[in-house]
């Protein structure tokens, strides 16, 4: 009889009904709103027009990719030091914003430095080029996470917050770029001409690898301040990374070569192994150092 009445407990069901949480809730909605206008505003295309009426289906990749980023970075306001009601709100509202123009400042970058071989406007929106589309999904979750583990400490001051939120996520940027670069070196092809072809392969193997970088950086910024850690942990997590694709090649893939399943076949369910499976590598490697 005291089982059944732990099942039929009422009391814990009043936790579930909450005009806060509602609230919360009601202002992520009115996030998302915005970061589409102002996706809109700074870009050459309207995401409705594309998504709605000339069904672009590599915009809705990059999209999708900027909509859980913004998610991740609210979830990384939810689960900082609560205050008080009014104060955590505005605290979300304040930092969702901060989000948006950041997500949209590291679509420019990743433009401009990562995939600096061509425009990725013309690509997705011109051409439709999904694997241009799952690069930009890869950039915007892998910053996500870094920039949630920025806004998830304790408030420093309005100021010393400013300034490690830039701090951070430059050093993120400049990780991702130098990832790039060593990317490019251990495949055995181009990944600009490859994703330039419309090998969705070529950057969805790519991406995914974005993310698990994010996910490494995230975890040495929600944990230390110091810029010389999170250089060691994002060299670590580079060896690891690397080596899990060559794990891939010679335990998932006997007799059949990585780069050539990726470039030559355009084999995207490969490529989902190799960057899922970097991705697993960068969680096992955070929860080993938590």
């Amino acid at each position: 009889m005291e089982n059944l009445q732990t099942y039929l407990n009422i009391s814990d069901a009043y936790d579930y009904v909450s005009f806060q949480a509602l609230a919360f809730l009601a202002l992520a909605i009115v996030l998302f709103w915005l970061g589409k206008l102002f996706n809109d505003l700074v870009t050459p295309y309207k995401i409705n027009e594309e998504l709605g009426s000339k069904d672009n289906k590599a915009l809705a990749l990059s999209y999708i990719g900027y909509l859980v980023a913004q998610g991740i970075i609210i979830l990384g306001v939810f689960g900082g030091p609560s205050k008080a009601f009014v104060p955590d709100l505005i605290s979300t509202g304040i930092w969702g914003l901060v989000g948006i123009v950041l997500l949209n400042f590291a679509r420019f970058l990743n433009d401009t430095l990562v995939l600096r071989k061509f425009k990725n406007v013309k690509e997705i929106i011109e051409d439709r080029n999904v694997g241009t589309g799952a690069v930009e999904f890869g950039s915007y979750v892998g910053i996500g996470f870094v920039i949630k583990s920025i806004v998830t400490g304790e408030s420093e001051g309005l100021q010393s917050d400013i300034i490690g939120t830039i701090i951070f996520f430059v050093a993120a940027q400049v990780a991702f770029i130098v990832f790039s670069m060593l990317y490019q070196i251990i495949t055995k092809y181009d990944i600009h001409d490859e994703i330039e072809k419309d090998n969705a392969a070529a950057g969805v193997s790519f991406g995914l690898t974005l993310v698990a970088i994010g996910i490494i950086i995230s975890n040495t910024i929600a944990l230390t301040n110091s810029l010389v850690a999170l250089a060691f942990w994002f060299v670590n997590g580079v060896v690891l990374i690397i080596a899990s694709r060559f794990l891939v090649d010679i335990l998932i893939l006997p007799g059949h070569k990585l780069d050539d399943e990726i470039s030559r076949d355009k084999n995207w369910g490969v490529a989902l192994i190799e960057g899922g499976s970097a991705v697993v590598v960068a969680f096992l490697l955070n929860a080993s150092f938590a």
